[in-house]
């Protein structure tokens, strides 16, 4: 008599929880101001071509010089990272880990479902497009241009088989931990405060531009490449949130 029960106490927790999440950022979505939501999406969509198109625009550069023998100097300082003693090879491996998919995903979800649960739908989306949107930014540049990873360290065996430029870590890095960092910073009334939350954000980007040349990941252009597109991708992104807080959004 009881094998059709569906009360709750019958109920998945994660799905339960997953579905009051779903629920309320939808009404706090709908909440939204109409201009809030429009320009929060209007911006992005813009960003996101403009975004594409400096991507392009390095890999034509980058491409250029490598073409004219500009960056023979790459293939010596790699090989100088690989034999760094004060930064071992086993080191590297464990210290690139901040820059890693597998341990962003989680971070950028957690910061997201914190967004909604704190009544944030604007910023919700905001963290979410900071790190998988720009996927498809750094997605043109590896189609444009398939370059082939050093493999000069360890028989290349930290230089999988996919394309090298620019680097993936280094770039939703700048975009994720830059928002994060550009939050706290907002939130702050201290000037001391505002300056000491930029220093995590250097030494993670360091720790890992470090990491991936020791283990001969990438070309160091590939590198800042990643930078530069992961701050234009912020850019994109700061923006956009600010126009639609304007318009009364949040």
């Amino acid at each position: 008599m009881h094998s059709g029960r569906t009360d709750r106490s019958y109920r998945w927790l994660l799905g339960h929880g997953a579905r009051q999440t779903w629920h309320r950022f939808r009404d706090d979505w709908h909440a939204q101001p109409d201009p809030a939501r429009r320009r929060l999406a209007w911006t992005i969509t813009g960003g996101f071509v403009i975004a594409v198109a400096v991507m392009l625009g390095l890999v034509l550069l980058v491409r250029h010089l490598d073409s004219t023998g500009r960056l023979a100097w790459e293939t010596p300082l790699v090989e100088r990272a690989g034999t760094w003693q004060w930064f071992s090879f086993s080191t590297a491996l464990w210290a690139e880990s901040p820059g890693n998919s597998v341990f962003m995903i989680p971070v950028v979800l957690a910061a997201a479902l914190l967004a909604v649960w704190m009544r944030r739908p604007l910023r919700a989306l905001a963290v979410l497009a900071s790190f998988f949107m720009l996927d498809l930014v750094v997605l043109a540049g590896w189609l444009a241009w398939n370059r082939q990873r050093p493999g000069l360290i360890e028989g290349g065996i930290a230089a999988p088989g996919l394309h090298s430029f620019p680097s993936g870590h280094l770039s939703q890095m700048v975009a994720a931990y830059g928002l994060f960092t550009w939050m706290w910073m907002r939130a702050s009334r201290s000037l001391a405060e505002r300056i000491l939350a930029v220093l995590p954000l250097a030494l993670a980007l360091a720790d890992v531009a470090l990491a991936r040349l020791r283990l001969g990941s990438h070309w160091p252009t590939d590198l800042a490449a990643g930078v530069v597109i992961g701050a234009v991708w912020l850019a994109v992104i700061i923006t956009a949130l600010r126009r639609a807080e304007a318009a009364g959004g949040r």
